[in-house]
């Protein structure tokens, strides 16, 4: 039986993110997202909420607030507890592997804000591309 849980949306904040920290010391950040859904020529919204833990819930906490476009990669988890009056509840959360900050529209290119940034769960790729000139003449004197 194959099995696949992955996730991928792109939305508003709907609050500021909420950063606690578990009885270890483990960060954990937790925020709403608020996705337009389109068809014919009605829209409709639908609301998630997201965790993120660590370093990536903490670059959350400190960047972005309340209406910030991400784009979050994560997975789908299914939590059940017990409430006060003794009712079962359950609900269905999104835990964030990856996090893209994104730029809203009409900002300024600064490169800052449209630009995008990225804050990925720790065991990513890291490391940055440099343009490099090529002077093809240094490769005459390869055999083939």
């Amino acid at each position: 039986m194959v099995s696949f849980n992955r996730v991928v949306l792109a939305g508003n904040l709907t609050r500021d993110p909420e950063l606690r920290f578990t009885q270890s010391g483990t960060p954990v950040c937790g925020f709403g997202l608020a996705v337009n859904r389109v068809y014919s020529k009605n829209e409709e919204v639908d609301f998630f909420d997201i965790s993120a833990w660590r370093e990536l819930g903490e670059t959350v906490a400190n960047y972005k607030k309340k209406g910030d476009p991400v784009l979050v990669e994560g997975r789908l988890q299914y939590r059940t507890w017990e409430a006060q009056d003794g009712s079962k509840r359950s609900k269905v959360d999104v835990v964030a592997d990856n996090v893209q900050f994104l730029g809203r529209p009409g900002d300024s290119d600064d490169g800052a804000s449209s630009s995008g940034g990225q804050a990925r769960q720790a065991g990513g790729r890291g490391g940055r591309r440099e343009e490099v000139d090529i002077d093809e003449t240094d490769f005459e004197d390869i055999p083939f």
